[in-house]
């Protein structure tokens, strides 16, 4: 235990995908210029709550290939752009490290539930026939590290963390623990979430945990104000590359 609380973890890497947008300059961007992301979603047409922060400009054909995108629900689509960002933002390459000392640490909570959604769609209007065989690879929550190690040739350890808003935090603690016990070198660590879902909107509308200012969705997101009313829904990524501070400073 004094080990671990003697240890130093490092970021070296920094990836985002966020409703500011794609890559960290465009997310920091819209910080800075206080640009609310708040918009009528027209996917949520009629429900009592419809509006949400979608990433815009988002074309996972265009930023992975059609090849890759396919095969993966939004919220992999997502990590994986972020992931790559991150990477290439610590100065590193997949093709050069060893695999089996690089770890992947994700936090998801809901899974593929865009994909869920559209093939029970299809199941009840086409039949059980025409559902995806893809099915349960694109909606289980493990998907997005095991399809971030894929891309990154990452063999070390391999992890999902699911404590719902937590999610991304116990992703990025759990980390930092493998790099203490030695396990890994460099750990892959953030959190991916696109479940921006009629259903799934509804659900949170039914809990009150929704802001309903949808007279004004641009100012609803107000978490310090006194007169908050609840969250917004969202989606996005974020991916760190976690390394030893005393790695990171040798190799500058």
């Amino acid at each position: 235990m004094s080990v671990m609380a003697g240890f130093h973890a490092a970021v070296t890497g920094l990836g985002l995908v966020t409703p500011g947008g794609v890559g960290v300059a465009a997310s920091w961007r819209a910080i800075l210029d206080g640009r609310p992301t708040a918009t009528t979603d027209p996917a949520l047409a009629g429900l009592p709550v419809d509006f949400t922060c979608r990433v815009p400009d988002f074309d996972a054909d265009t930023l992975l290939g059609r090849r890759t995108a396919w095969r993966l629900d939004r919220y992999v689509h997502l990590a994986l752009v972020a992931a790559r960002e991150a990477i290439a933002d610590a100065g590193l390459d997949p093709r050069g490290w060893d695999g089996a000392r690089v770890g992947v640490v994700m936090g998801n909570a809901l899974g593929g539930v865009g994909t869920f959604t559209t093939q029970h769609h299809t199941m009840i209007t086409e039949g059980a026939g025409k559902v995806s065989p893809l099915l349960i690879p694109m909606m289980g929550v493990n998907m997005v590290a095991g399809y971030l190690a894929i891309d990154a040739a990452a063999h070390g350890p391999n992890l999902v963390t699911s404590t719902a808003c937590a999610s991304a935090t116990t992703a990025i603690g759990t980390a930092r623990d493998l790099l203490a016990a030695g396990r890994c070198d460099i750990v892959l660590a953030g959190g991916a979430e696109a479940g921006l879902t009629r259903p799934i909107v509804a659900g949170f509308t039914r809990m009150g945990a929704l802001s309903g200012r949808v007279d004004d969705p641009a100012t609803a997101s107000r978490p310090f104000a006194a007169d908050r009313d609840g969250f917004v829904a969202a989606e996005g990524a974020g991916v760190l590359v976690l390394e030893r501070l005393a790695d990171a400073r040798a190799r500058g």
